[in-house]
């Protein structure tokens, strides 16, 4: 019978049951070193981002154009290809992610559908 692994560490306690026979010691000290890294890697603070986005994108920063991009990007999806998944045409994709026509509830729905995202976002941007 193979019994877990328990791991504390600053970051909280990790318990580990492996579905086959392992060297637990390898393992936690495998598991203790990455949990380390992740406290030594350097943060950056989430003001500092959205400092930078707003620098970047100006008025269109968090706007509802700007969630659409964002999604679909993170999709790797072309406007084009989302066009092809939701039925909408590209130029109107386009007209919406630059914020110069806006959705209703029901495009907007098909949208987050299409990219697995809240269809609020799409709507009123930053909540």
């Amino acid at each position: 019978m193979i019994h877990a692994l328990e791991i504390h560490h600053d970051l909280g306690d990790v318990l580990v049951k492996p579905v086959v026979d392992v060297n637990r010691a390898r393992l936690k000290r495998m598991i203790q070193s990455t949990l380390d890294n992740y406290l030594s890697d350097d943060r950056v603070p989430a003001q500092v981002i959205h400092d930078e986005a707003r620098l970047r994108h100006g008025d269109y920063y968090r706007t509802p154009g700007y969630f659409l991009r964002m999604y679909r990007l993170r999709a790797e999806l072309t406007q084009a290809e989302l066009a092809g998944q939701t039925g909408i045409h590209q130029r109107r994709i386009s007209e919406m992610e630059n914020n110069k026509r806006t959705m209703d509830q029901a495009m907007a729905s098909r949208l987050a559908q299409a990219l697995d995202c809240d269809y609020q976002r799409l709507l009123y941007g930053n909540l």
